[in-house]
């Protein structure tokens, strides 16, 4: 297990951003880490009967941006909206025509930005969409278009300071970018990669982007690093299922999963870094005063919130409604 020396405070216990979702509701939940007694409901969003509901948490504020699918339609490739979620408020929809299961992109400023589009036109390779990411004004919802293409896609997979980590996906194929948010040029980061690119995270402490990758056509996985200034990109593990779910610890190092039911091991030795949490796979979204907070995922199941002790492996447990659909937007200091 990691050695962390810094332990769990439960007297100044972080919270986490919880949204708690059924139906055709979300419910946003401040959850104290270490507390086995559920939180109360803080704020509530009604949306598409089942969708996907990905929020982020504003910093040093208790506001949450979300995305979620505003009605269900034939066709919803930007069916979703960006809402504004807050305790004693009733949400309010800031932006239309989002892609829906897309999560904002928070700065550390606070500056928000979302994936946006509107159907274009059918190739032999599919149909070619017209896409933007855009900066939305938390406060107002003005938006302002910051990167505009025609393609497939143009996934927000983070930020750097003033950068955002676009892989976009073309008729062309597929290409790893940073787009500056006020200056608006673009840098190609890595010109080529396959159209299997997804679970990004951004370590700025080490200015790189670390993510899984697939090979088509082959049942071949790697967790692969590229580095933001110069474009070199390292495969750091590889494993024989999509669900790698990388994620970069405090020290540096990468965890991924081997399989399922297996925990998290640290990329490049036999360390182990998270015990299992059962039957599933364990996606670690933040480390906050030595406690990992993350999702245990289930294929074909309901997710289940874990926080942990990371070096001594103190598990604590929240009870929750079953079936509920589960996101971490974020979890405060």
């Amino acid at each position: 297990m990691l050695a962390l020396v810094t332990l769990l405070s439960l007297a100044a216990a972080p919270e986490v951003a919880l949204l708690d979702s059924a139906a055709d509701t979300t419910r946003l939940r401040f959850q104290p880490v270490g507390s086995s007694t559920l939180a109360p409901v803080a704020a509530s969003l009604v949306h598409g009967d089942g969708s996907t509901v990905l929020g982020a948490l504003l910093p040093g504020r208790r506001v949450v941006v979300a995305t979620a699918v505003v009605g269900r339609a034939r066709d919803e490739s930007f069916a979703g909206g960006c809402f504004r979620l807050e305790p004693s408020a009733p949400s309010r929809m800031l932006v239309d025509r989002v892609v829906p299961s897309t999560r904002p992109v928070v700065l550390e400023s606070g500056r928000v930005f979302v994936q946006r589009g509107r159907p274009g036109e059918e190739t032999p390779l599919g149909r070619v969409d017209a896409l933007s990411i855009d900066e939305v004004n938390p406060d107002t919802g003005k938006a302002r278009t910051v990167y505009e293409a025609r393609g497939f896609t143009t996934f927000l997979a983070g930020a750097l300071g003033r950068e955002l980590i676009v892989y976009e996906v073309g008729l062309s194929g597929a290409r790893l970018l940073a787009v500056h948010v006020d200056a608006l040029s673009v840098r190609t980061l890595v010109p080529a990669l396959p159209p299997l690119a997804f679970d990004f995270s951004v370590d700025a402490a080490r200015r790189r982007v670390v993510f899984t990758l697939g090979e088509p056509g082959v049942e071949r996985w790697q967790v692969v690093a590229v580095d933001v200034s110069s474009g070199a990109m390292t495969a750091l593990a590889e494993g024989p299922t999509v669900a790698l779910v990388p994620a970069v610890l405090p020290d540096g190092r990468v965890a991924y999963a081997r399989g399922e039911g297996q925990g998290l091991f640290v990329a490049g030795s036999d360390a182990r870094a998270l015990a299992p949490q059962g039957k599933g796979f364990e996606r670690l979204r933040a480390v906050v005063k030595g406690v990992g907070v993350g999702l245990h995922e289930v294929p074909s199941g309901f997710p289940r919130l874990f926080t942990v002790t990371l070096g001594d492996a103190r598990v604590y447990g929240t009870a929750f409604p079953a079936q509920a659909r589960l996101d971490i937007a974020g979890v405060t200091p």
